[in-house]
């Protein structure tokens, strides 16, 4: 897990670096922290984080500003706000964060809005077993392409290379969201995120084809248009 802090105010980054590491050692979450009092060496950086806890008035650039740079890299980074103002909550409302903390702040609020994250972000990965390997990854649930069911095995394609998953199909597809997965064919569990060519009978992700099963064209359609006007 990557989490970023930045905060001007050296002495309240320290102290809110210090918790967070508190809560992960409790918690045995490993993560790796970036914390500076330059909004600018993140922007610098170009590494997209977990989670983010920001000051909002800062001299270089302002929290909000940081806060919309951090959301282009990865839409699911989970917000925190730090600050020792209220005018800003209108604007960070938008960017729909976890927790507005006014300084000081307090922890057991701060252990709550840690807890809250946390459970969101388990339920944005997937534990897939690598029988060959005789071991379990995570993957990020939005990372997954298509899975493509192959006998007793599964093809699990992601944006970050492509895995083979003993165990049964349906009990894998089961476990991810059917907002944007859908299943297209009974081998075929596709994420509408990846489609790049539709065309009723068919569907392309990159450069691979895949037929959609007769019986399921209507339903896919109305599915398919519902999903476009919602992005």
């Amino acid at each position: 897990m990557k989490i970023v802090i930045c905060d001007d105010d050296k002495v309240n980054l320290n102290q809110v670096k210090l918790h967070i590491e508190e809560y992960m050692k409790e918690h045995y979450i490993d993560a790796d922290f970036f914390s500076t009092t330059s909004p600018k060496k993140i922007l610098d950086c170009g590494e997209a984080f977990d989670i983010a806890f920001l000051d909002i008035q800062m001299p270089e650039i302002d929290g909000i500003t940081l806060a919309r740079e951090l959301k282009k890299r990865n839409r699911k980074t989970i917000l925190f706000f730090v600050t020792a103002f209220g005018d800003y909550q209108d604007d960070a409302m938008n960017l729909n964060i976890f927790r507005f903390f006014v300084k000081p702040f307090n922890i057991e609020r701060l252990y709550s809005g840690l807890d809250k994250a946390i459970a969101y972000l388990d339920q944005s990965y997937i534990d897939i077993y690598l029988e060959e390997e005789s071991r379990y990854i995570k993957l990020p649930v939005d990372s997954i392409k298509y899975i493509r069911r192959e006998n007793r095995r599964n093809a699990v394609f992601t944006v970050n290379g492509n895995y083979n998953v003993s165990g049964d199909f349906h009990e894998l597809i089961d476990r991810l969201p059917n907002t944007f997965f859908y299943l297209v064919h009974k081998s075929f569990y596709v994420n509408l995120h990846y489609i790049t060519e539709y065309n009723y009978k068919e569907l392309h992700i990159d450069s691979v084809r895949i037929a959609i099963a007769t019986r399921k064209q209507a339903d896919f359609h109305k599915h398919w248009f519902e999903y476009v006007k919602s992005c």
